[in-house]
């Protein structure tokens, strides 16, 4: 090798080495910082707070209670008065739970108020005025109209039964019948009001065809009072005495005394038609209930005649626009409230009024006479019935967007009162007496003339401690994710510093390696000169 060639050979290897130093360095403090990571991290991990689980006994107490027969009181604290007095030594706080009446309004998202017309605006009292009296008159035309029905429904119920017409007084005391099968015919004896004896003759339909007969029988019939032909009826089982109008019917003119196996001395006979009944007559004529202008006719027609008024009544109120639907549930309209219903509405009104809150169920009332202006509507909401009110469905409605107002409404105010759980404290003057160890014994309070023994127990307040139990479950997640995270982190530290500590042993071997050769190439150039020295010194 040239002396040049070595010589620039042997700088590139120091320049190499060099290098090789300057890395090496850099890598010891890379692992230096490394290290520093970790042990800050050893120190994070020294520094936590290893979380602890609650006892039982932190939670628990001893407490003292009572029962006045209908609730359970528990004594939360006493305090000895500074002077005593005679028939007090104590004041005393207690407590016991009740479920309490309350009223509450409620806010609902998106309605979705519909209106069957126009959405109200501006003062909503004469559209509320004109659907309450439309609505009253509804109601008193439905009233009417159910009456009516009620009536003809009962005197339906009434005429399809025989005995409705059967006259039981005047065929009494029947004493002989005799069957004539010359002329198809029964002769009757019996006795008047005044005892009387009296004769009188039934003869069959038959033979003696009669159209009033007909007629009275085809009523019967229609009425449901008898089971035969609406249009032809089997009349061979009809007899009739034209002397006063009236119907027998062969198996009870059979049964009469005097008859081969009658035993019956009393003859139901059916009147057809007449102008004078006998005073007490508890009878119907066939005709003054099923003629053309009967009992049944007068009662249908005044049925259709409400009919017709309350279909006004509806058709009315139908032309209005008022609230329909809330979403899917149908708004019932309040007439008038009932007693229960009034009862819900005045708990609503009393406990908004006490917590401030200017309710629209208030003003569905006069101010000076409580009466009930209209405006208050009913839904139910998952078997709940709540409230609300024409104003609080006009102005969701009125702030709605896109087809009938129905996008985008604000929320809605509504109602209801329920029994809810509440605590009753009261605190109040108290006589405690005690025994040698000095436990309370007794109790009675200054507005009570009964002395109460006083229970003593151990209680453990299982809310608090399941609540405490919940934050140690929450801290040891949060401990065991903190250590995991440590942990991760130290590992990633660990993985860099092996890699840096593998490649600082490959610069060691690399540097190794360039040092014998260094070693190697100098002897060369020192040999090249003590050569170069010999050659040109002679």
């Amino acid at each position: 090798m040239g002396m040049a060639a070595s010589q620039a050979r042997y700088l590139a290897l120091v320049a190499r080495k060099s290098n090789c130093e300057y890395e090496g360095q850099q890598i010891n403090q890379a692992r230096t910082v490394l290290s520093n990571q970790t042990a800050n991290l050893f120190n994070q991990m020294l520094g936590l707070s290893v979380p602890i689980p609650p006892s039982t006994q932190d939670y628990t107490k001893q407490q003292y209670s009572y029962t006045d027969g209908v609730n359970e009181s528990t004594i939360d604290s006493w305090e000895q008065l500074a002077s005593p007095e005679s028939d007090y030594n104590y004041i005393v706080t207690h407590h016991y739970y009740a479920d309490v009446y309350t009223g509450s309004q409620k806010q609902m998202n998106d309605p979705q108020v519909q209106f069957t017309g126009e959405i109200p605006t501006g003062d909503y009292s004469t559209q509320i005025a004109a659907i309450q009296a439309a609505l009253e008159n509804v109601q008193n035309a439905q009233a009417a109209y159910d009456e009516a029905e009620a009536e003809y429904q009962t005197l339906q119920q009434k005429i399809s039964s025989l005995t409705y017409y059967a006259d039981n007084s005047s065929r009494t005391n029947v004493t002989n019948s005799t069957y004539n099968p010359d002329d198809n015919s029964y002769t009757v004896t019996y006795k008047d009001a005044e005892g009387n004896e009296q004769n009188t003759t039934y003869v069959s339909y038959t033979d003696n065809p009669d159209p009033n007969v007909l007629s009275a029988v085809q009523k019967l019939v229609q009425a449901g009072a008898l089971k035969k032909d609406a249009v032809n009826p089997d009349m061979t089982d009809v007899y009739y005495n034209a002397q006063d109008g009236t119907i027998a019917f062969a198996s009870d003119l059979a049964n009469l005394t005097g008859s081969i196996t009658g035993t019956q001395t009393i003859l139901p006979v059916y009147h057809i038609g007449g102008t004078e009944k006998p005073e007490g007559a508890t009878w119907k004529y066939i005709n003054e209930v099923l003629g053309d202008n009967g009992e049944l006719a007068q009662a249908k027609a005044k049925l259709d005649s409400n009919k017709a008024l309350l279909d006004l009544a509806e058709a009315a109120y139908d032309a209005l626009s008022v609230p329909s639907y809330i979403g899917n549930c149908e708004l019932t309209p309040i007439s008038e409230p009932t007693e229960d219903q009034m009862a819900e509405i005045n708990q609503i009104i009393k406990d908004m009024e006490a917590q401030g809150i200017d309710s629209s169920i208030a003003n569905c009332f006069d101010v000076n006479t409580g009466e009930y202006k209209g405006g208050i509507y009913t839904f139910k909401l998952n078997g709940i019935t709540y409230f609300t009110t024409y104003k609080d469905l006009a102005d969701s409605a009125a702030g709605g967007t896109g087809i009938n107002h129905i996008d985008g409404q604000p929320k809605m105010a509504y109602y209801n009162a329920t029994y809810v759980r509440t605590k009753i404290e009261e605190t109040e003057k108290a006589l405690l007496e005690t025994d040698g160890s000095g436990r309370f014994t007794s109790i009675r309070f200054g507005d009570d003339t009964i002395t109460y023994t006083l229970n003593m127990e151990t209680v453990t307040d299982d809310n608090a401690y399941q609540d405490a139990m919940n934050q140690y479950y929450y801290e040891s997640a949060q401990y065991d994710k903190m250590i995991q995270d440590i942990n991760a982190k130290t590992s990633l530290i660990q993985q860099e510093d092996q890699q840096l500590e593998l490649r600082l042993k490959q610069l060691d071997t690399e540097q190794n390696a360039l040092s014998t050769e260094i070693d190697a190439v100098s002897k060369v150039v020192k040999d090249n000169v003590e050569d170069s020295f010999k050659t040109f010194g002679g």
